[in-house]
């Protein structure tokens, strides 16, 4: 058996001021040939199916963080140097993709539908072609006509690799003609966020699990969609594949998507943490009790890097500043001037700084600091549990009259609380820590502290979407149109 293995990963932000270019994904991991297989860098599907037996080919892989539309001469040159790997690898009895689903690049608003159609053009109509996903992925009828779609079940997303286990699973179920899959797909008609680790989703996401198996039900996954994508194909989608063999397996997973899909449209605006305005957020940091509860970490998801914000915005820890707190840890702020400011000063400089503020007009303005380097670390990096490192490029720590603050080169999201420690912070001293995230965090920090406030605050991830100026949405749909199914 003879698999082929690759794939291009982003999400796109249309909104988003940072480029996306060739350099973002070499940044970001570019993988070739048998790199896929790399311990610490590889990927799990490719390992998986290898450990097998499989004859895994490894094409190109690589995964730039989210940004504005990705320029086209980068899209293009990658995409056909994907499909030229593809070509050389033939024959292959299975094509297995890892993509995110969220990619626009300039004058491509369905990239991984464009890829999945020239794969499917490439081997032909008998070769299995199957394609994990992140949820916060689009659905074009060029993905689910031509692959085999599998989103990770969970947000934050704490099963990618177990997914990809499964995909590769069912793509030789199917190679070795022991099941005939069929997809159905229902249109939610709504674009929501739904966070899998609390009610109600935790219990549906169960009930998606405990489905599986039965009536010719292979798998089921839904498609949360990126609701800062202004492009025709956003929006929320059911997914359910069945075993064609199975007798009215396909008029049931047909009735169980649109089963699955209203339920979950009946479920809209309450599968998210609630935001809280900045002022709010401010007056409950001032009064936290963080000996008895631990520290309140406050999630500013409007300068999330991982929804394509800079991560350079101060208009959280300004207020913080301001309203007199104290025992601030806050990080992890994107400013590579002020970085590299710090690391030639050196260690145990006082220094007055300019900082953040840089990247755009919704990073709002600059705030000047006086502070004293703490910490330097010319490799950082945030390492998860199972030992995923996230490389931030050169690190400062910074001390100041109310806290501490953490400024990297690299834009990623605070995914994780290592990279504190590594440079000194003490993050159980604290009353309250700032993170740049929109609910990975939640996942390596509630160890630590187990309370958290999403805030509501400016910044190119708005939590409020309707505030977006969309020009392309596929209307009706919720929360644009209060009852789409009416309209």
């Amino acid at each position: 058996m003879r698999m082929f293995f690759g794939g291009i990963m982003t999400e796109t932000n249309t909104f988003s001021p940072i480029p996306v270019g060739l350099q973002n994904f070499t940044d970001g991991g570019l993988l070739r040939g048998d790199e896929v297989f790399d311990p610490d860098h590889g990927k799990e599907m490719a390992r998986y199916a290898r450990k097998l037996g499989v004859e895994v080919i490894g094409g190109l892989f690589c995964d730039a963080h989210p940004g504005a539309a990705v320029r086209r001469d980068a899209y293009e040159a990658l995409r056909d140097e994907l499909l030229d790997r593809l070509r050389a690898a033939l024959p292959v009895d299975i094509v297995a993709l890892d993509m995110h689903g969220g990619m626009v690049a300039q004058g491509y608003d369905d990239c991984e539908g464009d890829i999945i159609e020239r794969v499917r053009a490439i081997v032909g109509p008998d070769v299995v072609i199957g394609c994990e996903l992140d949820p916060h992925s689009h659905l074009s009828p060029a993905m689910h006509r031509n692959a085999l779609l599998m989103c990770y079940r969970e947000n934050p997303h704490i099963d990618i690799d177990a997914r990809g286990r499964e995909l590769v699973d069912l793509l030789l179920r199917i190679a070795r003609r022991e099941v005939r899959p069929v997809t159905s797909v229902f249109d939610c008609r709504m674009a929501d966020v739904f966070q899998t680790q609390r009610e109600p989703m935790k219990s549906f996401v169960a009930r998606m699990r405990a489905l599986e198996g039965h009536d010719g039900v292979l798998s089921i996954s839904i498609v949360h969609g990126f609701r800062r994508a202004d492009i025709p194909l956003l929006g929320t989608h059911v997914i359910v594949i069945t075993d064609e063999r199975v007798a009215g397996s396909s008029a049931h997973g047909a009735a169980l998507a649109e089963c699955l899909g209203r339920e979950l449209f009946a479920l809209r605006g309450q599968c998210a943490d609630p935001t809280q305005p900045l002022d709010e957020a401010v007056a409950a940091a001032r009064g936290w009790d963080a000996a008895a509860q631990g520290p309140l970490v406050l999630a500013e998801l409007a300068d999330n890097p991982g929804g394509g914000s800079p991560g350079d915005a101060t208009y959280v820890l300004s207020a913080l500043i301001e309203a007199g707190i104290d025992r601030i840890a806050a990080g992890v702020l994107i400013d590579p001037l002020a970085v590299r400011c710090a690391i030639d000063a050196g260690i145990g400089a006082q220094l007055t700084m300019r900082i953040g503020g840089k990247a755009c007009p919704l990073s709002g303005p600059p705030l000047d600091m006086d502070v004293t380097v703490t910490a330097i670390d010319l490799e950082s990096k945030i390492v998860l549990a199972g030992g995923t490192v996230i490389p931030m490029g050169r690190a400062v720590a910074l001390r100041f009259a109310q806290g501490e603050l953490l400024l990297a080169e690299n834009r990623q999201q605070t995914y994780g609380p290592s990279i504190f420690a590594d440079l000194g912070i003490e993050l159980s001293k604290c009353r309250v820590i700032l993170v740049k995230s929109a609910q990975h965090f939640k996942a390596h920090f509630s160890a630590i502290a187990p309370h958290s406030i999403t805030l509501d605050s400016p910044g190119v991830c708005v939590a409020d979407v309707t505030k977006l100026p969309f020009k392309r949405l596929p209307r009706p749909l919720w929360p644009w149109d209060e009852d789409p199914w009416k309209v």
